[in-house]
């Protein structure tokens, strides 16, 4: 076969795939960026330019500020438990001998990531209900009574109730990754850790993590994008509320355009977190080759 007649074929088979990213991808992002620099509530047949206003309104807003400031406490959330619980737990299933066990646990431990965040939020909500729920029946049953909650509806508990939700749907998610990667390394170096005396945390400290450089890297900037895309768990279980203590950026954005009719602002307040979010990660990979290098 040619070259042409091989870049001609490639293209072909692309086409479809391209089209789709065309209409469901590029096509709203073009139209979400002009509809950032007009004033309109979705129905009205007439647009009204309005330039940088809409930016200006929204980051002068305390509410998305605040919604802002609670986006970057649940990334830690997500990065702490979903990342950390699915680190943790690759480096347990990795130590399974047993290739048929390890599987079924892997297996079972990846369930709760293709669950519908719909179905994860009424499963939580449920577990954090104040009369029925499992957790508080729990607290009064081993004498904890005292330390029961409206869990959802604290504005103290309701976003760290919520971040767990999130997490133990996403964890199965980076532990497929971190598993991959801990397979990947060189059994050598823990047969030779062990002869000399080093304990399975030890091996783990000083052989698994500084192996897991580049997944760690992928897997921060993953739970970065996924905590800015926070917005089914949420929505499910508590729409925002109470007192908006749940709203991180994008349900502001959904309220904005769905509840208030500022098409304009909400995808201002999108586009900005978009750009604010393709800075951090640019900055972030940047760190981590420089320091990888060591310059």
């Amino acid at each position: 076969m040619t070259t042409t007649r091989r870049t001609t074929l490639i293209a072909v088979m692309l086409l479809p795939s391209l089209a789709l990213l065309a209409v469901f991808l590029f096509l709203p992002l073009v139209r979400g960026i002009q509809l950032s620099f007009y004033s309109w509530d979705g129905v009205a047949p007439v647009m009204n330019r309005v330039w940088l206003d809409n930016y200006t309104r929204i980051w002068s807003d305390p509410a998305f500020l605040s919604a802002l400031g609670r986006t970057v406490v649940w990334w830690a959330m997500h990065l702490g438990l979903a990342v950390g619980g699915g680190l943790l737990l690759a480096a347990l299933i990795s130590e399974i001998r047993w290739r048929r066990a390890q599987t079924v646990f892997r297996s079972l431990a990846f369930v709760p990531h293709i669950m519908s965040l719909a179905v994860v939020g009424v499963i939580w909500s449920q577990l954090y209900h104040p009369t029925i729920g499992l957790l508080n029946g729990f607290l009064d049953a081993t004498g904890l009574g005292g330390l029961a909650e409206p869990w959802l509806g604290s504005t103290t508990f309701a976003l760290p109730a919520v971040g767990v939700a999130s997490a133990w749907q996403a964890y199965g998610f980076y532990l497929v990754i971190f598993l991959a990667s801990i397979q990947a390394v060189d059994p050598a170096l823990h047969e030779a850790a062990a002869i000399d005396g080093a304990g399975p945390w030890q091996r783990f400290r000083n052989i698994t993590v500084p192996s897991l450089h580049n997944a760690i890297s992928l897997v921060v900037v993953l739970a970065f994008i996924n905590a800015l895309k926070g917005f089914g768990t949420v929505w499910s279980m508590t729409e925002g509320g109470p007192d908006r203590s749940t709203e991180l950026v994008a349900v502001y954005a959904y309220k904005q355009a769905f509840g208030l009719g500022d098409i304009g602002g909400a995808s201002a307040a999108g586009l900005s977190i978009a750009v604010l979010a393709i800075v951090i990660t640019v900055g972030f990979n940047r760190w981590r080759d420089r320091a990888a290098t060591g310059r």
